[in-house]
């Protein structure tokens, strides 16, 4: 996860005896949760679009300490997405547990190219699963089995009967006047094979104001009493976006929507600090206590909906129940925040998290841009380093660099590396990255200036609606050949990007190396890290990374990494 294994004592130690807890309870960018329980076990999938490896699979057993398993999408045979566009790629999946046959699926649909940009070739893509009856290893994850009926936001619903049930999301226009952006639609299908059973029918259209926007997605069946639930996501996916739910004696009708709908929408209250709340899914535990886990965003400067929200969309939980009527009610009917009290407990998070490359990463919460061609990342070169060989592609292109990233987590913390690079011209290039999209990232980095070709470092950044590029520069001292630390400060309001060096301290032999205290070249708003260029989207969040590049030409010299770290500046 983002922080370190730490034991079962430990957590008990860390946790607080009162009954509350803190959103989101997956922080950084994890949007569109689904949540399945084995037994006592939950296990939570996330969306990752353009990034690799895709849907990551969260473990807790008590729905606040979640630790990151594997990825259930984990090699090019699975998910193979090379050139496509930011915020294209894996989208919202479902994650099920099926007890009478001891398997887990895992449903998703990916974009190999998506409109905006790519209207030209934009096509709707067909959903897949992939299967698994050991979840905790990931390469235990099945190729895909692709199901004939095309859309998005795949559900899985497997009735008593056993039979299987699709429901997927795309336009209706063929079908009903004026349904909007998307409908959901159903079918029966083997899940061996993929293959329908039954025509595809359309399930349900909103009936939200086609200004809202008229938009139904995210769809999950749930039987409960003697009713089937559908559960949907609506109005869009950002400040209008709410749950919304209706029930049926059949799978074929008639349909009676809550009275009470949406069940989950922050957007009544402007004032909140946890806005586009939505694409929720439900969860029972073993006691027999409901619970919800949804995406929302944490907007910033200001904390309310006319912030900005660099981290993009998370992971929230909230208490759940039925009434007497059976319609589910989230939170009391009140509005979800970021301390939810009554249930359950605050899970304290160690302050400094680190990794020392010593022979093997920490965890696995490290991801590319897109699906590698080969290896670039090696941890056993040098010994204690992760060594880093550059290739031909920058972080700015429809490619995958060679990068190490990781989500950022915290909205005010130090993200630091000590880099040891030698570059030998203007194209070689190496440093730490945050980093939201091709266009928007912000760099500090260790190369040759092409105006002095002198060693120098390298702070760049990018603002504005165009992403307008400002660099500034910095040479090294003459001679100086030690190590390098880069610093990227995120803040509320700001990121700011710097670097410190070695300094001895005393005369001859005896004297210590030590380093100086960081100096800052740049700084950048922290909205622009929630940014995108006309014509593009995006639906992801802000990721730290490190990363060497040969800026077009192959390159020789490695970039050896000593540590990564990240430090909350509470």
């Amino acid at each position: 996860m983002w922080w370190k294994q730490i034991t079962a004592a430990a957590v008990l130690g860390l946790a607080a005896l009162a009954t509350s807890f803190q959103n989101p309870i997956i922080p950084g960018f994890n949007p569109d949760p689904t949540i399945t329980r084995a037994g006592k076990d939950y296990f939570l999938a996330t969306s990752t679009f353009e990034y690799f490896p895709g849907a990551p699979i969260y473990h807790s057993r008590d729905l606040i300490d979640w630790k990151l398993i594997g990825h259930a999408l984990n090699r090019p045979s699975q998910l193979n997405i090379r050139g496509t566009a930011p915020s294209g790629g894996m989208f919202a999946p479902t994650l099920r547990y099926h007890e009478k046959s001891k398997t887990f699926y895992l449903l998703t649909t990916v974009f190999d190219v998506i409109a905006p940009p790519d209207n030209n070739t934009n096509v709707m893509p067909r959903s897949f699963y992939v299967k698994t009856k050991n979840i905790w290893d990931e390469k235990a994850w099945s190729d895909p089995v692709y199901f004939d009926m095309h859309g998005f936001d795949p559900d899985l619903f497997i009735d008593d009967d056993g039979k299987a049930y699709l429901t997927t999301t795309f336009g209706a226009g063929e079908f009903v006047k004026d349904p909007g952006y998307f409908s959901v639609f159903i079918t029966q299908v083997d899940l061996k094979t993929g293959d329908s059973l039954t025509d595809a029918k359309l399930l349900h259209v909103s009936t939200l104001p086609l200004d809202t926007p008229r938009l139904a997605e995210a769809s999950h069946i749930f039987k409960k009493d003697g009713y089937y639930y559908l559960l949907t996501a609506e109005g869009g996916t950002e400040l209008g976006h709410r749950a919304m739910i209706k029930r049926a004696k059949s799978l074929d009708g008639p349909w009676e929507e809550n009275p009470s709908n949406p069940i989950l929408h922050n957007g009544r209250d402007k004032s909140a600090p946890i806005q586009a709340t939505g694409h929720a899914d439900f969860i029972q535990t073993p006691k027999g206590d409901w619970y919800t886990v949804f995406l929302a965003i944490r907007p910033q400067a200001p904390a309310n909906a006319s912030g900005i929200p660099q981290l993009g969309r998370e992971t929230f939980l909230a208490p759940m129940t039925w009434e007497k009527g059976q319609w589910p009610v989230i939170n009391g009917g009140e509005v979800v925040d970021l301390d939810v009290k009554g249930v359950l407990y605050d899970l304290k998070k160690p302050k400094v998290w680190r990794d020392e490359f010593d022979g093997k990463l920490a965890d696995k919460a490290y991801y590319t841009p897109r699906t590698p061609y080969k290896q670039a990342v090696f941890l056993n070169e040098r010994k204690g380093y992760a060594r880093i060989k550059g290739n031909v592609y920058t972080l700015g292109q429809r490619e995958t660099p060679a990068c190490l990233f990781r989500k950022q987590t915290e909205l005010e913390t130090v993200f630091s590396t000590e880099l040891e690079f030698n570059p030998k011209n203007k194209k070689h290039e190496a440093g730490a990255t945050i980093f939201l999209s091709l266009h928007f990232h912000d760099n500090i980095a260790v190369t040759v200036n092409p105006d002095t070709n002198k060693p120098s470092i390298v702070a760049r950044t990018r603002s504005g609606k165009n992403a307008d590029l400002k660099e500034v520069w910095e040479a090294l001292p003459a001679g100086y050949s030690g190590p390098v630390r880069l610093f990227i400060k995120a803040e509320r309001h700001q990121y700011s990007l710097g670097y410190a060096l070695q300094t001895k301290t005393g005369g001859g032999k005896k004297g210590k190396e030590e380093w100086a205290q960081p100096k800052y070249l740049a700084s950048v708003e922290s909205k622009w890290l929630q940014a995108w260029l006309d014509g593009w989207q995006n639906f992801v969040g802000s990721f730290f990374g490190i990363y060497a590049t040969g800026n077009g030409l192959p390159i020789r010299e490695p970039a050896d990494f000593k540590y990564i770290q990240t430090e909350r500046l509470d």
